[in-house]
């Protein structure tokens, strides 16, 4: 066991002073910045882009992939704004610079591609569902969906021992928030928030991320909070990806109110219809997954949904230790 806990406030403030995030201060800040000007225009966006030569080709090829559907091809990054739309453009960007912010090294306890691969999916998902149900905008879903654990990865990388104590518990048989509240009495959520606040995220993306356990709990945009709480319970019963742990749990009663999900005859949620319109999204989205995580699948693993590509284990297979 732990002999000393960090506090919530001095977790809060290692969160808070994260300095190493090589995109975000400057190509998303000034995004974002520039994007609360009404008199922005597409010209002064895509030369943003532009400016990050990785950037501008990740931008072209997810416009060009299939998970949006466009007859010709795009090629220039003003072109992918004026088609695309400053939201979807924004929450692109906003995707790619927080992934390529954090370590992807694998570890012999925790298998980052597959935390991504689970992240991706709940925004696909999440994405998915703001369409069936009317939220507006369907690209800051695929947004909060994505970031919805990004405080797991703040725990990996700077709070390493106190990660691997929760690790611990979970393989014996608590669910990742259990053993947070157990341990740190602080949650991922909470974490992944302070580190939305710090980044000057829109404050819907942060609430979601806040309350994608407790969507009941959200005040500004109690549907996004809802749609992302869902899409994360989708992608569990689908085992997209490993977010922590394997327990594939209830939805939240608020789900219910707030979007009125489709119900077998028994009165239960239909997750085999929500699973099943996941599977096809998530082979529309096969290129857009490969260029986010910035790799291809491996085409032996079963592609997006393929059972080979989930394991029963909750950690990297080559377990050892973590140097």
């Amino acid at each position: 066991m732990l002999e000393r806990f960090f506090s919530k406030e001095e977790i809060r403030r290692i969160t808070r002073s994260i300095i190493n995030l090589p995109t975000l201060p400057t190509v998303v800040a000034k995004m974002l910045e520039m994007l609360d000007n009404p008199k922005t225009s597409a010209a002064q966006l895509s030369r943003l882009i532009s400016g990050d030569q990785v950037l501008t080709a990740k931008v072209l090829r997810l416009a060009n992939s299939a998970f949006y559907a466009f007859p010709q091809p795009i090629s220039t990054v003003n072109l992918a704004v004026v088609v695309l739309g400053f939201d979807v453009v924004k929450n692109l960007v906003i995707g790619i610079s927080v992934i390529e912010s954090f370590s992807k090294e694998a570890d012999g306890y925790f298998d980052v591609m597959r935390f991504w691969e689970h992240s991706i999916g709940c925004g696909v998902a999440a994405r998915m569902l703001a369409r069936m149900y009317g939220y507006q905008v369907s690209g800051e879903a695929f947004t909060a969906g994505l970031l919805h654990d990004i405080g797991k990865l703040v725990m990996r990388e700077h709070l390493k021992v106190e990660f691997l104590e929760v690790l611990g518990k979970v393989q014996q048989g608590k669910t990742f928030l259990e053993a947070e509240e157990e341990l740190l009495g602080v949650t991922h959520a909470e974490i992944g928030n302070w580190l939305a606040e710090r980044w000057n995220f829109p404050v819907v993306l942060q609430e979601a991320i806040l309350c994608h356990h407790r969507p009941g709990e959200a005040r500004k945009e109690p549907m996004l909070a809802a749609i992302v709480h869902f899409a994360d319970v989708i992608c569990k019963h689908a085992e997209v990806g490993f977010s922590g742990d394997h327990v594939k749990p209830p939805l939240d009663e608020a789900v219910y109110d707030v979007l009125s999900p489709k119900l077998t005859e028994e009165g239960e949620v239909d997750m085999g219809f929500y699973v099943s319109k996941l599977r096809d999204e998530m082979e529309r989205a096969e290129g857009f997954v490969s260029t986010i995580l910035g790799k291809e699948l491996e085409p032996s693993r079963g592609g997006p949904l393929g059972g080979d590509r989930f394991p029963e284990a909750g950690v990297a297979q080559d377990s050892g230790k973590v140097d």
